[in-house]
Protein backbone atom coordinates (compact mmCIF):
# COMPACT_ATOMS: atom_id res chain seq x y z
CA UNK A 1 0.00 0.00 0.00
CA UNK A 2 2.67 1.90 0.97
CA UNK A 3 4.29 2.04 -2.43
CA UNK A 4 1.03 2.22 -4.69
CA UNK A 5 1.07 5.60 -2.10
CA UNK A 6 4.09 6.33 -3.48
CA UNK A 7 3.81 5.67 -6.87
CA UNK A 8 1.15 7.77 -6.97
CA UNK A 9 2.73 11.20 -5.13
CA UNK A 10 5.77 10.91 -7.61
CA UNK A 11 3.41 11.24 -10.50
CA UNK A 12 2.82 15.16 -11.52
CA UNK A 13 -0.43 16.97 -11.32
CA UNK A 14 -0.59 16.88 -15.45
CA UNK A 15 0.52 12.92 -15.33
CA UNK A 16 -2.83 12.89 -12.91
CA UNK A 17 -4.90 15.17 -15.49
CA UNK A 18 -4.07 12.78 -17.90
CA UNK A 19 -4.82 9.38 -16.25
CA UNK A 20 -7.83 10.59 -14.99
CA UNK A 21 -9.60 12.12 -18.15
CA UNK A 22 -8.82 8.69 -19.86
CA UNK A 23 -10.04 6.82 -17.46
CA UNK A 24 -13.02 8.64 -16.77
CA UNK A 25 -15.28 7.34 -19.15
CA UNK A 26 -14.46 3.75 -17.42
CA UNK A 27 -15.45 5.29 -14.03
CA UNK A 28 -18.53 6.95 -15.38
CA UNK A 29 -19.98 3.83 -16.72
CA UNK A 30 -19.61 2.10 -13.71
CA UNK A 31 -20.97 4.77 -11.87
CA UNK A 32 -24.08 5.20 -14.04
CA UNK A 33 -24.10 0.86 -13.92
CA UNK A 34 -23.85 0.38 -10.31
CA UNK A 35 -26.08 3.66 -9.35
CA UNK A 36 -28.77 2.69 -10.81
CA UNK A 37 -28.57 -1.27 -10.57
CA UNK A 38 -31.94 -2.93 -11.78
CA UNK A 39 -33.26 -5.95 -13.40
CA UNK A 40 -36.41 -4.80 -14.86
CA UNK A 41 -37.60 -5.78 -17.97
CA UNK A 42 -35.67 -9.24 -17.94
CA UNK A 43 -32.47 -7.46 -19.06
CA UNK A 44 -29.82 -9.60 -17.64
CA UNK A 45 -32.58 -12.99 -17.64
CA UNK A 46 -32.79 -12.51 -21.36
CA UNK A 47 -31.12 -10.52 -23.26
CA UNK A 48 -27.20 -11.30 -21.81
CA UNK A 49 -27.43 -14.56 -21.92
CA UNK A 50 -28.25 -14.45 -25.83
CA UNK A 51 -25.78 -11.78 -26.01
CA UNK A 52 -22.79 -14.17 -24.23
CA UNK A 53 -23.84 -17.04 -25.89
CA UNK A 54 -23.32 -15.65 -29.03
CA UNK A 55 -20.56 -12.94 -28.33
CA UNK A 56 -18.92 -16.26 -27.54
CA UNK A 57 -19.55 -18.48 -30.41
CA UNK A 58 -18.41 -15.39 -32.37
CA UNK A 59 -14.98 -15.03 -30.85
CA UNK A 60 -14.40 -18.85 -30.50
CA UNK A 61 -15.07 -19.14 -34.56
CA UNK A 62 -12.89 -15.97 -34.78
CA UNK A 63 -10.00 -17.04 -32.82
CA UNK A 64 -9.45 -20.33 -33.92
CA UNK A 65 -10.20 -19.00 -37.35
CA UNK A 66 -7.68 -16.30 -37.49
CA UNK A 67 -5.23 -18.33 -35.49
CA UNK A 68 -5.14 -21.02 -38.12
CA UNK A 69 -4.43 -18.58 -41.24
CA UNK A 70 -3.00 -16.22 -39.36
CA UNK A 71 0.02 -18.29 -38.23
CA UNK A 72 0.17 -21.04 -40.91
CA UNK A 73 0.52 -18.06 -43.29
CA UNK A 74 3.52 -16.37 -41.26
CA UNK A 75 4.97 -19.45 -41.36
CA UNK A 76 5.07 -20.27 -44.82
CA UNK A 77 6.32 -16.59 -46.00
CA UNK A 78 9.12 -17.07 -42.86
CA UNK A 79 10.12 -21.00 -43.58
CA UNK A 80 9.55 -21.66 -47.34
CA UNK A 81 10.67 -20.68 -50.52
CA UNK A 82 7.72 -20.38 -53.57
CA UNK A 83 6.54 -18.56 -56.15
CA UNK A 84 5.40 -15.09 -54.80
CA UNK A 85 6.41 -15.50 -51.73
CA UNK A 86 7.81 -12.01 -51.46
CA UNK A 87 4.94 -10.80 -52.93
CA UNK A 88 2.57 -12.50 -49.98
CA UNK A 89 5.24 -11.08 -47.04
CA UNK A 90 3.02 -8.00 -47.48
CA UNK A 91 0.06 -8.83 -49.47
CA UNK A 92 -1.00 -10.88 -46.45
CA UNK A 93 -1.58 -7.13 -44.68
CA UNK A 94 -3.53 -5.75 -46.94
CA UNK A 95 -7.23 -6.63 -45.55
CA UNK A 96 -6.47 -4.93 -42.69
CA UNK A 97 -7.29 -1.56 -44.69
CA UNK A 98 -10.89 -2.87 -44.77
CA UNK A 99 -13.19 -2.63 -42.09
CA UNK A 100 -14.83 -5.37 -40.76
CA UNK A 101 -18.47 -3.33 -41.73
CA UNK A 102 -17.25 -2.97 -45.23
CA UNK A 103 -16.14 -6.05 -45.99
CA UNK A 104 -19.54 -7.41 -44.45
CA UNK A 105 -21.66 -5.31 -46.90
CA UNK A 106 -19.58 -6.40 -49.77
CA UNK A 107 -19.75 -10.56 -49.19
CA UNK A 108 -23.41 -9.85 -48.68
CA UNK A 109 -23.21 -8.26 -52.20
CA UNK A 110 -21.33 -10.91 -53.56
CA UNK A 111 -23.30 -13.55 -51.78
CA UNK A 112 -27.20 -13.00 -52.03
CA UNK A 113 -29.79 -13.83 -54.61
CA UNK A 114 -28.77 -11.23 -57.06
CA UNK A 115 -25.36 -11.25 -56.82
CA UNK A 116 -22.99 -12.83 -59.04
CA UNK A 117 -22.23 -16.45 -57.32
CA UNK A 118 -26.00 -16.69 -57.49
CA UNK A 119 -26.38 -15.13 -60.69
CA UNK A 120 -23.98 -17.76 -62.09
CA UNK A 121 -25.29 -20.81 -60.33
CA UNK A 122 -28.98 -19.95 -61.73
CA UNK A 123 -27.56 -19.56 -65.12
CA UNK A 124 -25.39 -22.79 -65.41
CA UNK A 125 -28.80 -24.85 -63.56
CA UNK A 126 -31.63 -23.21 -65.34
CA UNK A 127 -32.68 -22.62 -61.78
CA UNK A 128 -35.45 -20.04 -60.96
CA UNK A 129 -35.80 -19.80 -57.47
CA UNK A 130 -33.82 -19.96 -54.05
CA UNK A 131 -35.83 -23.65 -53.89
CA UNK A 132 -34.40 -25.22 -56.48
CA UNK A 133 -31.04 -25.26 -55.06
CA UNK A 134 -29.06 -25.02 -52.01
CA UNK A 135 -27.08 -22.09 -51.34
CA UNK A 136 -25.46 -20.66 -47.51
CA UNK A 137 -27.01 -18.22 -45.71
CA UNK A 138 -24.08 -15.73 -45.52
CA UNK A 139 -26.33 -13.62 -43.07
CA UNK A 140 -25.64 -15.71 -40.17
CA UNK A 141 -23.31 -16.14 -37.34
CA UNK A 142 -20.73 -18.81 -38.90
CA UNK A 143 -20.99 -16.45 -42.06
CA UNK A 144 -20.19 -13.16 -39.80
CA UNK A 145 -17.24 -15.27 -38.17
CA UNK A 146 -16.00 -16.47 -41.62
CA UNK A 147 -15.92 -12.97 -43.42
CA UNK A 148 -14.58 -11.03 -40.51
CA UNK A 149 -11.82 -13.59 -40.00
CA UNK A 150 -10.87 -12.78 -43.56
CA UNK A 151 -10.59 -9.67 -41.98
CA UNK A 152 -8.80 -9.83 -39.08
CA UNK A 153 -6.37 -13.08 -39.55
CA UNK A 154 -3.59 -10.21 -40.49
CA UNK A 155 -3.11 -9.19 -36.76
CA UNK A 156 -1.92 -12.65 -36.18
CA UNK A 157 0.08 -12.68 -39.07
CA UNK A 158 1.69 -9.93 -37.82
CA UNK A 159 2.38 -10.51 -34.66
CA UNK A 160 4.01 -14.51 -35.93
CA UNK A 161 5.91 -13.09 -38.64
CA UNK A 162 7.71 -10.78 -36.19
CA UNK A 163 8.44 -13.58 -33.52
CA UNK A 164 9.64 -15.53 -36.72
CA UNK A 165 11.89 -13.33 -37.94
CA UNK A 166 13.28 -12.55 -34.73
CA UNK A 167 13.92 -16.27 -33.94
CA UNK A 168 17.39 -18.41 -34.38
CA UNK A 169 17.05 -20.55 -37.05
CA UNK A 170 19.08 -23.39 -35.16
CA UNK A 171 16.36 -25.29 -33.41
CA UNK A 172 14.54 -25.67 -36.98
CA UNK A 173 17.95 -27.05 -38.49
CA UNK A 174 18.23 -29.22 -35.61
CA UNK A 175 14.66 -30.51 -36.18
CA UNK A 176 15.48 -31.34 -39.34
CA UNK A 177 18.76 -32.85 -38.86
CA UNK A 178 17.21 -35.35 -36.89
CA UNK A 179 14.72 -36.37 -39.38
CA UNK A 180 11.85 -34.15 -38.77
CA UNK A 181 9.71 -33.18 -41.44
CA UNK A 182 8.33 -29.64 -42.09
CA UNK A 183 4.74 -30.52 -40.41
CA UNK A 184 6.54 -32.28 -37.53
CA UNK A 185 8.99 -29.41 -36.50
CA UNK A 186 5.63 -26.99 -36.94
CA UNK A 187 3.67 -28.83 -34.35
CA UNK A 188 6.70 -30.16 -32.53
CA UNK A 189 8.82 -26.84 -32.51
CA UNK A 190 7.12 -23.91 -34.11
CA UNK A 191 3.56 -23.73 -32.54
CA UNK A 192 5.28 -24.03 -29.08
CA UNK A 193 7.08 -21.52 -28.95
CA UNK A 194 4.52 -19.04 -31.16
CA UNK A 195 2.49 -19.16 -28.72
CA UNK A 196 2.53 -15.65 -27.08
CA UNK A 197 2.85 -14.11 -30.44
CA UNK A 198 -0.39 -16.38 -31.27
CA UNK A 199 -1.64 -14.91 -28.59
CA UNK A 200 -1.32 -11.57 -28.97
CA UNK A 201 -2.47 -11.47 -32.27
CA UNK A 202 -5.56 -13.42 -31.59
CA UNK A 203 -6.11 -11.26 -28.55
CA UNK A 204 -5.91 -7.91 -31.02
CA UNK A 205 -8.32 -9.91 -33.71
CA UNK A 206 -11.10 -10.72 -30.83
CA UNK A 207 -10.73 -6.93 -29.54
CA UNK A 208 -11.88 -5.56 -33.15
CA UNK A 209 -14.73 -8.14 -32.96
CA UNK A 210 -15.81 -6.83 -29.65
CA UNK A 211 -15.76 -3.42 -31.06
CA UNK A 212 -17.60 -4.24 -34.35
CA UNK A 213 -21.43 -3.05 -34.82
CA UNK A 214 -21.99 -2.66 -38.14
CA UNK A 215 -20.83 -6.40 -39.06
CA UNK A 216 -22.96 -8.08 -36.03
CA UNK A 217 -26.21 -6.02 -36.99
CA UNK A 218 -26.07 -6.72 -40.37
CA UNK A 219 -25.23 -10.55 -40.29
CA UNK A 220 -28.00 -10.83 -37.15
CA UNK A 221 -25.85 -11.70 -34.47
CA UNK A 222 -26.76 -10.38 -31.37
CA UNK A 223 -22.98 -9.79 -30.01
CA UNK A 224 -22.72 -7.52 -26.64
CA UNK A 225 -22.07 -4.58 -28.27
CA UNK A 226 -25.11 -5.09 -30.53
CA UNK A 227 -27.31 -5.32 -27.67
CA UNK A 228 -25.44 -2.06 -25.76
CA UNK A 229 -26.25 -0.30 -28.54
CA UNK A 230 -29.97 -1.55 -29.19
CA UNK A 231 -30.49 -1.45 -25.23
CA UNK A 232 -29.43 2.53 -25.38
CA UNK A 233 -30.85 3.43 -28.05
CA UNK A 234 -34.41 1.39 -28.99
CA UNK A 235 -34.98 0.90 -25.67
CA UNK A 236 -33.68 4.51 -24.25
CA UNK A 237 -32.43 2.07 -21.08
CA UNK A 238 -28.89 4.41 -20.82
CA UNK A 239 -28.49 2.35 -17.42
CA UNK A 240 -29.05 -0.95 -18.24
CA UNK A 241 -26.50 -0.45 -21.68
CA UNK A 242 -24.18 0.88 -18.83
CA UNK A 243 -24.75 -2.34 -16.84
CA UNK A 244 -24.57 -4.44 -19.87
CA UNK A 245 -21.21 -2.64 -21.23
CA UNK A 246 -19.62 -2.64 -17.60
CA UNK A 247 -20.58 -6.47 -18.03
CA UNK A 248 -18.52 -6.63 -21.20
CA UNK A 249 -15.86 -4.81 -19.51
CA UNK A 250 -15.15 -7.46 -16.80
CA UNK A 251 -15.59 -10.01 -19.11
CA UNK A 252 -12.43 -8.76 -21.41
CA UNK A 253 -10.72 -7.54 -18.37
CA UNK A 254 -11.11 -11.40 -17.02
CA UNK A 255 -9.94 -13.07 -20.33
CA UNK A 256 -6.75 -11.17 -20.76
CA UNK A 257 -5.51 -11.39 -16.78
CA UNK A 258 -6.20 -14.88 -17.07
CA UNK A 259 -4.09 -15.46 -20.22
CA UNK A 260 -1.45 -13.42 -18.39
CA UNK A 261 -1.56 -15.32 -15.16
CA UNK A 262 -1.44 -18.68 -17.17
CA UNK A 263 1.81 -17.69 -18.65
CA UNK A 264 3.74 -15.84 -15.93
CA UNK A 265 6.39 -18.15 -15.10
CA UNK A 266 6.43 -19.70 -18.86
CA UNK A 267 9.89 -18.29 -20.97
CA UNK A 268 8.79 -18.97 -24.89
CA UNK A 269 11.39 -16.66 -26.34
CA UNK A 270 14.63 -18.06 -27.83
CA UNK A 271 17.48 -15.39 -27.98
CA UNK A 272 18.08 -15.15 -32.07
CA UNK A 273 21.55 -16.12 -32.89
CA UNK A 274 22.95 -13.65 -35.50
CA UNK A 275 25.32 -16.65 -37.03
CA UNK A 276 22.24 -18.96 -37.66
CA UNK A 277 19.71 -16.37 -39.56
CA UNK A 278 16.27 -18.29 -40.14
CA UNK A 279 16.87 -20.76 -43.39
CA UNK A 280 14.77 -20.34 -45.96
CA UNK A 281 13.41 -24.09 -47.26
CA UNK A 282 13.09 -24.64 -51.40
CA UNK A 283 10.01 -26.28 -52.44
CA UNK A 284 9.50 -28.67 -55.32
CA UNK A 285 7.40 -26.91 -58.22
CA UNK A 286 4.05 -28.87 -57.51
CA UNK A 287 4.79 -27.79 -53.75
CA UNK A 288 5.35 -24.61 -54.05
CA UNK A 289 1.93 -24.24 -56.95
CA UNK A 290 0.13 -25.15 -54.11
CA UNK A 291 1.38 -23.05 -51.54
CA UNK A 292 1.00 -20.16 -53.76
CA UNK A 293 -2.47 -20.66 -54.56
CA UNK A 294 -3.35 -21.16 -50.65
CA UNK A 295 -1.51 -17.75 -50.07
CA UNK A 296 -3.22 -16.32 -53.49
CA UNK A 297 -6.62 -17.38 -51.76
CA UNK A 298 -6.32 -16.08 -48.92
CA UNK A 299 -5.84 -12.79 -50.02
CA UNK A 300 -8.27 -12.68 -52.62
CA UNK A 301 -10.70 -13.52 -49.84
CA UNK A 302 -9.79 -11.28 -47.55
CA UNK A 303 -9.06 -7.98 -49.73
CA UNK A 304 -9.55 -8.94 -53.43
CA UNK A 305 -13.55 -9.76 -53.15
CA UNK A 306 -14.34 -6.54 -51.34
CA UNK A 307 -12.40 -4.17 -53.31
CA UNK A 308 -13.74 -5.84 -56.52
CA UNK A 309 -17.09 -5.10 -55.38
CA UNK A 310 -16.47 -2.05 -53.94
CA UNK A 311 -14.83 -0.95 -57.55
CA UNK A 312 -17.06 -2.12 -59.91
CA UNK A 313 -20.32 -0.69 -58.08
CA UNK A 314 -18.40 2.77 -57.58
CA UNK A 315 -17.37 2.68 -61.26
CA UNK A 316 -20.73 2.09 -62.35
CA UNK A 317 -22.34 4.41 -59.80
CA UNK A 318 -20.07 7.00 -61.21
CA UNK A 319 -20.43 6.33 -64.58
CA UNK A 320 -24.52 6.90 -64.27
CA UNK A 321 -23.63 10.13 -63.11
CA UNK A 322 -25.39 9.46 -59.49
CA UNK A 323 -22.51 10.09 -57.12
CA UNK A 324 -24.28 11.95 -54.00
CA UNK A 325 -23.16 15.62 -53.36
CA UNK A 326 -23.33 14.92 -49.19
CA UNK A 327 -19.96 12.54 -49.47
CA UNK A 328 -17.72 14.78 -50.05
CA UNK A 329 -18.86 17.05 -46.84
CA UNK A 330 -19.11 13.73 -45.37
CA UNK A 331 -15.21 13.08 -46.39
CA UNK A 332 -14.00 16.36 -45.30
CA UNK A 333 -15.44 15.86 -41.64
CA UNK A 334 -13.65 12.57 -41.84
CA UNK A 335 -10.12 13.91 -42.63
CA UNK A 336 -10.76 17.01 -40.08
CA UNK A 337 -11.85 14.60 -37.18
CA UNK A 338 -8.88 12.28 -37.78
CA UNK A 339 -6.09 14.77 -37.85
CA UNK A 340 -7.54 15.90 -35.11
CA UNK A 341 -7.26 12.64 -33.31
CA UNK A 342 -3.80 11.77 -34.89
CA UNK A 343 -2.54 15.16 -33.57
CA UNK A 344 -4.06 15.09 -29.90
CA UNK A 345 -3.23 11.05 -29.83
CA UNK A 346 0.54 12.08 -30.88
CA UNK A 347 0.82 14.48 -28.43
CA UNK A 348 -0.75 13.07 -25.38
CA UNK A 349 1.17 9.39 -26.15
CA UNK A 350 4.60 11.16 -26.75
CA UNK A 351 3.91 12.74 -23.12
CA UNK A 352 2.85 9.25 -21.28
CA UNK A 353 5.80 7.49 -22.84
CA UNK A 354 8.33 10.68 -21.86
CA UNK A 355 7.00 11.78 -18.44
CA UNK A 356 5.62 7.80 -17.04
CA UNK A 357 8.00 5.50 -17.89
CA UNK A 358 11.38 5.17 -16.14
CA UNK A 359 14.66 5.42 -16.40
CA UNK A 360 15.17 1.54 -16.30
CA UNK A 361 12.88 0.64 -19.21
CA UNK A 362 9.76 -0.42 -16.90
CA UNK A 363 6.07 1.42 -17.55
CA UNK A 364 5.15 3.26 -14.24
CA UNK A 365 1.23 4.26 -14.50
CA UNK A 366 0.97 4.51 -18.24
CA UNK A 367 -0.85 1.45 -18.28
CA UNK A 368 -4.20 3.51 -16.88
CA UNK A 369 -4.10 6.17 -19.49
CA UNK A 370 -3.78 3.60 -22.31
CA UNK A 371 -6.69 0.86 -21.45
CA UNK A 372 -8.76 2.71 -23.98
CA UNK A 373 -8.12 0.45 -26.77
CA UNK A 374 -9.70 -2.79 -24.65
CA UNK A 375 -12.83 -1.17 -24.94
CA UNK A 376 -15.36 -1.48 -27.53
CA UNK A 377 -16.54 1.95 -28.94
CA UNK A 378 -20.18 1.54 -28.40
CA UNK A 379 -19.23 1.22 -24.68
CA UNK A 380 -17.40 3.69 -23.99
CA UNK A 381 -19.53 6.26 -26.19
CA UNK A 382 -21.67 5.41 -23.38
CA UNK A 383 -18.86 5.89 -20.72
CA UNK A 384 -18.43 9.50 -22.27
CA UNK A 385 -21.01 10.63 -22.87
CA UNK A 386 -22.11 10.60 -18.98
CA UNK A 387 -19.54 12.75 -18.01
CA UNK A 388 -19.58 15.25 -20.86
CA UNK A 389 -23.60 15.72 -20.61
CA UNK A 390 -23.26 16.19 -16.77
CA UNK A 391 -20.82 18.96 -17.27
CA UNK A 392 -22.83 20.70 -19.85
CA UNK A 393 -25.37 20.86 -17.68
CA UNK A 394 -23.49 22.86 -15.34
CA UNK A 395 -21.92 24.91 -17.90
CA UNK A 396 -25.54 25.78 -19.02
CA UNK A 397 -26.67 26.68 -15.39
CA UNK A 398 -24.02 28.82 -15.10
CA UNK A 399 -24.52 30.75 -18.09
CA UNK A 400 -28.33 31.02 -17.56
CA UNK A 401 -27.48 32.25 -14.15
CA UNK A 402 -24.90 35.05 -15.51
CA UNK A 403 -26.57 36.15 -18.97
CA UNK A 404 -29.98 34.35 -18.50
CA UNK A 405 -29.04 32.40 -21.69
CA UNK A 406 -28.11 28.69 -22.76
CA UNK A 407 -25.39 27.83 -24.74
CA UNK A 408 -26.05 23.97 -25.45
CA UNK A 409 -24.63 20.95 -25.84
CA UNK A 410 -21.03 22.43 -26.59
CA UNK A 411 -19.26 19.13 -25.37
CA UNK A 412 -21.93 16.06 -25.80
CA UNK A 413 -23.72 17.41 -28.79
CA UNK A 414 -19.90 19.06 -30.75
CA UNK A 415 -16.71 17.37 -32.19
CA UNK A 416 -15.34 17.39 -29.15
CA UNK A 417 -17.11 14.22 -28.01
CA UNK A 418 -15.57 12.28 -30.90
CA UNK A 419 -12.50 13.86 -30.34
CA UNK A 420 -12.36 12.66 -26.83
CA UNK A 421 -13.18 9.13 -27.74
CA UNK A 422 -10.33 8.86 -30.37
CA UNK A 423 -7.80 10.07 -27.76
CA UNK A 424 -9.07 7.16 -25.44
CA UNK A 425 -9.61 4.63 -27.59
CA UNK A 426 -6.30 5.00 -29.75
CA UNK A 427 -4.06 6.43 -27.35
CA UNK A 428 -2.57 2.91 -26.81
CA UNK A 429 -1.72 2.83 -30.11
CA UNK A 430 0.68 6.14 -30.53
CA UNK A 431 2.10 5.79 -27.15
CA UNK A 432 3.74 2.00 -27.46
CA UNK A 433 4.56 3.11 -30.87
CA UNK A 434 6.92 5.98 -29.15
CA UNK A 435 7.93 3.74 -26.16
CA UNK A 436 9.24 1.42 -28.37
CA UNK A 437 11.12 4.14 -30.25
CA UNK A 438 12.24 5.88 -27.31
CA UNK A 439 13.66 2.39 -25.32
CA UNK A 440 15.09 1.86 -28.69
CA UNK A 441 16.96 5.26 -29.12
CA UNK A 442 17.97 5.15 -25.43
CA UNK A 443 18.96 8.18 -23.41
CA UNK A 444 22.34 8.91 -23.66
CA UNK A 445 21.70 12.07 -26.51
CA UNK A 446 19.41 13.24 -24.50
CA UNK A 447 21.85 13.60 -20.96
CA UNK A 448 24.63 14.67 -23.72
CA UNK A 449 22.44 17.58 -24.87
CA UNK A 450 21.65 18.24 -21.28
CA UNK A 451 25.82 18.23 -20.00
CA UNK A 452 26.49 20.77 -23.04
CA UNK A 453 24.63 22.99 -21.64
CA UNK A 454 21.23 22.56 -24.20
CA UNK A 455 17.70 23.88 -22.67
CA UNK A 456 14.74 21.15 -22.23
CA UNK A 457 13.39 23.45 -25.13
CA UNK A 458 16.57 23.12 -27.49
CA UNK A 459 16.56 19.64 -26.57
CA UNK A 460 13.55 18.50 -27.19
CA UNK A 461 13.44 20.56 -30.95
CA UNK A 462 16.96 19.50 -31.98
CA UNK A 463 17.25 16.10 -30.61
CA UNK A 464 14.22 14.52 -28.89
CA UNK A 465 11.76 15.04 -31.56
CA UNK A 466 14.05 14.63 -34.85
CA UNK A 467 15.11 11.51 -33.39
CA UNK A 468 11.95 10.20 -32.69
CA UNK A 469 10.41 11.16 -36.11
CA UNK A 470 10.35 8.04 -37.66
CA UNK A 471 7.97 6.73 -34.62
CA UNK A 472 6.05 9.55 -34.71
CA UNK A 473 5.29 10.00 -38.15
CA UNK A 474 4.45 6.04 -38.21
CA UNK A 475 1.97 6.39 -35.17
CA UNK A 476 0.12 9.51 -36.63
CA UNK A 477 -0.54 7.27 -39.63
CA UNK A 478 -1.66 4.55 -38.03
CA UNK A 479 -3.95 6.34 -35.27
CA UNK A 480 -5.23 8.57 -38.59
CA UNK A 481 -6.63 5.33 -40.24
CA UNK A 482 -7.80 4.20 -36.95
CA UNK A 483 -9.80 7.04 -36.61
CA UNK A 484 -11.07 7.04 -40.13
CA UNK A 485 -11.97 3.08 -40.05
CA UNK A 486 -13.82 3.89 -36.41
CA UNK A 487 -17.43 3.47 -36.65
CA UNK A 488 -19.72 2.93 -33.37
CA UNK A 489 -18.40 5.68 -31.18
CA UNK A 490 -18.28 8.30 -33.89
CA UNK A 491 -21.88 6.97 -35.16
CA UNK A 492 -22.99 7.26 -30.88
CA UNK A 493 -21.09 11.11 -30.42
CA UNK A 494 -21.65 12.78 -33.39
CA UNK A 495 -23.42 16.00 -33.37
CA UNK A 496 -27.03 16.20 -35.44
CA UNK A 497 -26.54 16.77 -39.25
CA UNK A 498 -22.12 15.70 -38.94
CA UNK A 499 -22.02 12.77 -41.55
CA UNK A 500 -18.56 11.09 -41.17
CA UNK A 501 -17.43 8.34 -44.33
CA UNK A 502 -17.86 5.49 -41.94
CA UNK A 503 -21.34 6.55 -40.46
CA UNK A 504 -22.28 7.21 -44.35
CA UNK A 505 -21.70 3.56 -45.38
CA UNK A 506 -23.69 2.73 -42.24
CA UNK A 507 -26.51 4.79 -42.94
CA UNK A 508 -26.91 3.38 -46.67
CA UNK A 509 -26.16 -0.34 -46.12
CA UNK A 510 -28.72 -0.01 -42.81
CA UNK A 511 -31.28 0.57 -45.24
CA UNK A 512 -29.63 -2.37 -48.20
CA UNK A 513 -28.53 0.82 -50.63
CA UNK A 514 -25.33 -0.71 -50.35
CA UNK A 515 -24.56 1.26 -53.95
CA UNK A 516 -24.48 4.34 -52.31
CA UNK A 517 -22.34 3.28 -49.96
CA UNK A 518 -20.02 1.83 -52.30
CA UNK A 519 -18.15 5.30 -53.03
CA UNK A 520 -17.64 6.10 -49.64
CA UNK A 521 -16.35 2.75 -48.78
CA UNK A 522 -13.99 2.58 -51.10
CA UNK A 523 -12.76 5.71 -50.01
CA UNK A 524 -12.10 4.06 -46.63
CA UNK A 525 -10.28 1.47 -48.13
CA UNK A 526 -8.05 3.71 -50.10
CA UNK A 527 -6.64 5.65 -47.33
CA UNK A 528 -6.58 2.82 -45.23
CA UNK A 529 -4.40 1.06 -47.69
CA UNK A 530 -1.02 3.25 -47.41
CA UNK A 531 0.16 2.74 -44.14
CA UNK A 532 -1.06 -1.36 -44.62
CA UNK A 533 1.32 -1.63 -47.61
CA UNK A 534 4.09 0.64 -46.28
CA UNK A 535 4.15 -1.65 -43.12
CA UNK A 536 4.03 -4.78 -45.23
CA UNK A 537 7.02 -3.69 -46.90
CA UNK A 538 8.93 -2.42 -43.76
CA UNK A 539 8.30 -6.03 -42.42
CA UNK A 540 9.00 -7.85 -45.47
CA UNK A 541 12.21 -5.89 -45.85
CA UNK A 542 13.58 -7.43 -42.52
CA UNK A 543 13.39 -11.12 -44.35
Amino acid sequence: MNSLKGAFTRLSFVQLVIIFLMALPILALAFLALGRFSVEGGLFSRMLPVALTETGLLLLFVGVFTAIVGLLSAWLVSSFEFPGRKLFQWAFILPLAIPTYISAYAWVEVMEFTGPIQTTIRAVTGAKTIREYWFPDIRSLEGAAIVMSLVLYPYVYLSCRAFFLMQSGALVAASRALGANAWRTFFAIILPLSRPALIVGVTLALMEVLNDVGAVEFFGVNSITKIVYTTWLNRSNLPGAAQLALTAILLIGTLIWLEQYARRRRDYLTRRDSRVPPSLIKLSMPVGLLVTAFCAGVVFLGFGVPVLELLSTSINRVMRGALRPAIWPAFINTIMLAAGGALLCVSIGYFTARKMINRDGRGGWSFLATFGYAVPGTILAIGILVPLGFLDGLINDGTRAIWGVTVGLILSGSPIAILYAYTVRFLTVSHNNIEAAMKKRGLNLLDASHILGANKWRTLIEIDLPTLRPALVAAMTLVFVECIKELPATLLLRPIGLETLSTFVYAEASIENFEAAAVPALLIVLIALVPAILGGRLQGNHS
